[in-house]
């Protein structure tokens, strides 16, 4: 044994007192501070990010519910920052659920679902608001009314970073003149270096969902930017798979065989 070898372990306490500094982090305050991960490096990446997950959640929803897509996209300068404006004809929001969808990160509804999706792990619209409340300081704004409800309901919230939890600061009904529908308004640190990119975003978009009507207005365009739809024909309704033998992990597959009652692959 060397002298270096023989002096270890003489000092006491050293182990309760790293364990003392050790704690667990939520994945809001991990992301707060790693938010380039999620594709918010930069004011003008930030803006084109918020902007497609925000489309993409409206797309979702929208196609889910059996709508032709109606999808309002507006970009104002608001002193030293930009305030997003996207809303959409989809089926609305719940009240109960409002809050969560827009204010956790890693909460959704197609995470287990085997089946195609633009958004799936519930982290993208949830960021563009982390991106708003860290940059601007200011809450997200949302209306949604689903249908069926005489009136909407409207919320101001942000992320509890240290509990990946919304933090409600209004939440009461109001007019909208939308029969069913979702609207967020989030103000951030932008610019509009990356406006060509923006552009060819929401023109592809609508090349791809030929179903969708999508309009953009933004401080550099005289006209808005409009794409009608081309048919009002939906897309083919996805299906969930199986997974196959072949596609799963061995570990996955034990934890499968282990949550199942079935005797056989076939079920």
């Amino acid at each position: 044994m060397t002298s270096f070898q023989s002096t270890i372990g003489d000092e006491e306490g050293i182990a309760e007192e790293l364990a003392e500094g050790q704690r667990e982090i939520s994945i809001a305050e991990f992301f707060e501070k790693n938010k380039h991960m999620l594709g918010f490096d930069s004011g003008a990446r930030g803006l084109v990010t918020a902007v497609k997950e925000a489309v993409d959640n409206a797309l979702d929803a929208t196609e889910e519910a059996g709508y032709l897509p109606d999808i309002y996209i507006e970009i104002e300068e608001v002193g030293d920052y930009y305030r997003l404006v996207i809303e959409d004809n989809g089926p609305g929001i719940t009240k109960e659920q409002l809050p969560k969808v827009f204010g956790k990160l890693l909460y959704g509804s197609r995470f287990h679902a085997r089946e195609q999706s633009r958004g799936q792990q519930g982290i993208g619209i949830s960021a563009a608001v982390l991106y708003s409340q860290l940059t601007s300081g200011q809450p997200a704004k949302i209306t949604s009314r689903p249908k069926g409800q005489s009136r909407a309901q409207y919320f101001e919230l942000i992320i509890d970073t240290d509990t990946n939890e919304p933090e409600i600061q209004t939440d009461e009904e109001t007019t909208w003149d939308r029969p069913h529908g979702t609207r967020i308004e989030l103000e951030m640190e932008a610019n509009m270096r990356a406006r060509q990119q923006l552009h060819d975003y929401v023109k592809h978009t609508a090349v791809v969902n030929p179903h969708a009507r999508l309009e953009l207005r933004e401080p550099g365009l005289d006209e808005p930017m409009k794409f009608e739809r081309a048919t009002d024909e939906l897309p083919a309704e996805t299906h969930e798979i199986r997974p196959h033998p072949h596609g799963v992990e061995l570990g996955s597959l034990i934890k499968m065989l282990e949550a199942t009652e079935s005797y056989s692959v076939s079920g």
